[in-house]
């Protein structure tokens, strides 16, 4: 299996001994067929629009205004449900936020055992980690689960992405670049007109010619389109009862 690793740390020292360590403990596996990728940065704007590549963080910041706790929340709200690891350095991370189950946190130095362990625990939750999809803007990545999607609607340049939890983002894209990046879980998604889809598993009522969703949205379509949607979401309704 292949792991993605990142160190966020601003002391450079301690930087490069994990990434050393690190390094040593990715030889020690590639005969079993583990691989192990290892980024290192020094500052959280350079991880936070890449960050959902990764599948295990170590990160420690003390010198900047948002300190490695601060960072770490900043992940987790961003979709990131990987391991992070809190390295306890000059800050005391338990002491100053107490202890949370959300994140791990141990104290520098941190050794090769140590590096080890948190490997296998990484590569474990990997194993069982839902598949989820990444959606970009300008600013701002988020990860989402397919069966979090209710449905998404071309808006201009964007397509506007309704959430469960009361949640919405918005996609740099149009509908098209939305499809494609559902496309592997395309059974439960339906397209009933040329600027939206929906997630026919978060359809709370079919009536006429309108889909009303989970939300409380109500989504319409054209009466031309009507035998194609009604087939649709007849084969799906089958398909559900027999599951």
């Amino acid at each position: 299996m292949t792991l993605y690793i990142a160190v966020l740390d601003d002391d450079p020292a301690d930087r490069k001994q994990a990434e050393r360590l690190l390094s040593r403990e990715a030889d020690l596996r590639t005969p079993s067929g583990d691989v192990l990728y290892i980024d290192t940065y020094g500052n959280e704007e350079s991880i936070l629009s890449i960050a959902s590549r990764y599948d295990l963080f170590f990160v420690d910041l003390s010198l900047t205004e948002h300190d490695g706790m601060m960072v770490a929340v900043r992940l987790r709200n961003s979709g990131v449900r990987s391991s992070i690891v809190l390295c306890s350095g000059k800050i005391d991370y338990e002491k100053k936020y107490d202890s949370d189950d959300d994140f791990i946190i141990t104290k520098k130095p941190l050794w090769q055992k140590d590096y080890a362990g948190f490997v296998d625990r990484a590569l474990e939750e990997k194993k069982k980690r839902p598949v989820m999809i990444e959606f970009r803007n300008e600013t701002d990545t988020i990860l989402c689960e397919p069966s979090d999607i209710i449905y998404a609607k071309e808006n201009g340049a964007y397509t506007n992405i309704a959430m469960t939890g009361q949640k919405s983002f918005h996609m740099l894209g149009n509908i098209s670049s939305f499809i494609s990046l559902i496309s592997e879980y395309r059974k439960s998604f339906l397209q009933p007109t040329k600027d939206t889809v929906i997630n026919m598993s978060h359809v709370a009522a079919s009536k006429g010619r309108t889909f009303k969703m989970s939300d409380g949205a109500i989504i319409r379509y054209s009466f031309f389109a009507k035998k194609r949607i009604k087939e649709a979401w007849a084969e799906y309704v089958k398909e559900s009862f027999k599951a």
